[in-house]
């Protein structure tokens, strides 16, 4: 009764939309945010301003922020102060947690995902043009987390290049193409495997030739963007 109970209460919570607001803009409102499903957090803001200003940078964070241009710098920081602001929702009363970014799986680079230590928790970050997004979840409840955001844009060549490429009408391909990549940065492969590869059925998707299930969501954010969360349950014992 407890898991049909638990499942109900997500089910309430994605229905609810906790905590979201239409408009990243508005005077007071710095980011908003949202429960997904699984204790899954997500949450988003227009780059730059001072939620990115006050945040405190891990020792590799600081070197790519550094070499980045001053617009992507300013997007960087509030993905990473986005990252530390869920995880305060996540982990309320910790301040054992830090963020940075982990080595790349392939040749060890300063390139790789987003690192949470200190809490048992997973995060991803995903950039649009004029957003950042960024999810969090506990490493109980998920074991892979990607997130992707594209800006809805009519771009009638790029959809129909997608639409060849993911074997979708050209009026879904923006959001099929987010979930492929949120898949791809879930399972840590990113765009270095064929987008084709990536299989869907209703709520769910895998990569060919693996066996490993990711949960989809489509996350309502602000008005012009479409933002898509995969994830990996971790399997509950009964």
């Amino acid at each position: 009764m407890a898991d049909e109970a638990d499942g109900k209460l997500v089910d309430e919570v994605v229905v609810r939309s906790l905590w979201a607001f239409p408009d990243v803009a508005r005077a007071g409102e710095p980011f908003s945010h949202r429960v997904v499903a699984d204790g899954v957090l997500v949450g988003w803001a227009a780059p730059g301003g001072q939620l990115g200003e006050d945040v405190s940078l891990g020792a590799v964070d600081a070197r790519r922020a550094a070499a980045l241009a001053p617009a992507r710098a300013r997007a960087f920081r509030t993905g990473r102060a986005l990252v530390g602001t869920l995880l305060r929702e996540l982990v309320p009363g910790s301040s054992a947690w830090s963020v940075d970014t982990a080595p790349c799986v392939r040749c060890g680079g300063d390139h790789g995902p987003v690192a949470v230590r200190g809490v048992p928790a997973l995060a991803s970050v995903a950039y649009a043009d004029g957003l950042v997004v960024a999810a969090v979840a506990s490493a109980g409840r998920a074991s892979r987390l990607g997130v992707d955001a594209e800006a809805d844009r009519s771009d009638p060549v790029r959809a129909s290049d997608l639409a060849r490429l993911l074997s979708v009408p050209p009026d879904a391909t923006l959001r099929r193409w987010t979930q492929v990549e949120a898949v791809l940065k879930a399972a840590g492969l990113g765009l270095r495997v064929d987008p084709a590869q990536v299989r869907f059925r209703p709520g769910s998707a895998r990569i060919e030739g693996t066996s490993a299930e990711y949960r989809l969501a489509e996350v309502t954010g602000p008005a012009g963007f479409v933002i898509s969360l995969a994830w990996k349950p971790v399997a509950r014992v009964r």
